[in-house]
């Protein structure tokens, strides 16, 4: 009696042994194994892809709950640390003191808001309502000034009137001075450049900021009341158009944004 082993490995490690006692019709039998193998393989490396993606979304969602956390308690502690000692007499209401508490409140509605935005900008049913755009139109419906050519795509009006105005609300927060808006025909795209003179963003930071909640200058975003959401909603947005997000900057010099939109 003769016997045959194949082992099976993945990424050199050792998975399992097929065991084979019957020698007779040997090359059948290897075949049928090997193509066993193979298929036990393959089903257990889609088997480790699937328990990957759950490890990776499990990853994100906790991730997520503890940066949603995080955003709300900070206006909410304000908020409590002033009524409470308002409330024990320890303070005044007076207008300055209502007011602190009205802002932190109004940002979190405004937080409140983004997310509700992001969410639906990120669903999977995410609906486009493309129509035929002027895009510099559409642009000088948010900037003052706007140079460059008209430019029709065929676009989801109100999605990319978001992606202007998150655009806008950025470089109001974080531009620091002159701002310069121009819409350039690209062939079959249009191009909307955003360019600020302000501090910049450092070039770590710079491949991160169209993820969610993440902020170049944290310190400067939470006076200005930035929760880095606005710029993942216009990357989703423009990814759901087919169309790119760009950012470039120089530290010291300012930070341009470029939005490419497909014509059709």
């Amino acid at each position: 009696m003769k016997y045959l082993l194949i082992g099976i490995t993945l990424l050199l490690s050792l998975l399992g042994i097929i065991f084979y006692s019957n020698m007779m019709h040997t090359a059948c039998i290897v075949s049928l194994l090997l193509a066993l193998a193979c298929g036990a393989l393959f089903a257990l490396w889609l088997n480790r892809q699937y328990i990957g993606n759950i490890e990776k979304q499990e990853e994100i969602r906790k991730r997520l709950t503890a940066d949603v956390a995080h955003e709300l308690r900070t206006p909410l502690a304000a908020v409590s640390a002033n009524l409470e000692a308002i409330a024990e007499g320890a303070l005044e209401p007076t207008p300055q003191r209502m007011k602190k508490c009205y802002d932190e409140i109004q940002r979190l509605i405004n937080l409140v808001s983004d997310m509700e935005k992001l969410a639906t900008a990120e669903s999977d049913v995410l609906h486009l309502n493309k129509r035929l755009i002027d895009l510099l139109a559409l642009t000088r419906e948010v900037f003052a000034e706007v140079s460059g050519v008209p430019v029709t795509i065929n676009a989801d009006r109100e999605r990319l009137l978001q992606v202007l105005t998150n655009l806008k609300s950025n470089a109001d927060k974080y531009g620091g001075g002159a701002l310069s808006v121009a819409v350039e025909d690209k062939g079959k795209y249009a191009e909307i450049i955003v360019t600020d003179n302000g501090q910049g963003i450092a070039p770590e930071d710079l491949p991160h900021i169209f993820e969610r909640f993440y902020r170049a200058d944290k310190s400067r975003s939470r006076l200005k009341g930035g929760a880095g959401i606005g710029l993942a909603i216009v990357k989703t947005i423009v990814d759901a158009h087919g169309g790119k997000v760009r950012a470039a900057s120089v530290v010291g010099k300012g930070s341009s944004f470029s939005v490419i939109m497909p014509k059709k």
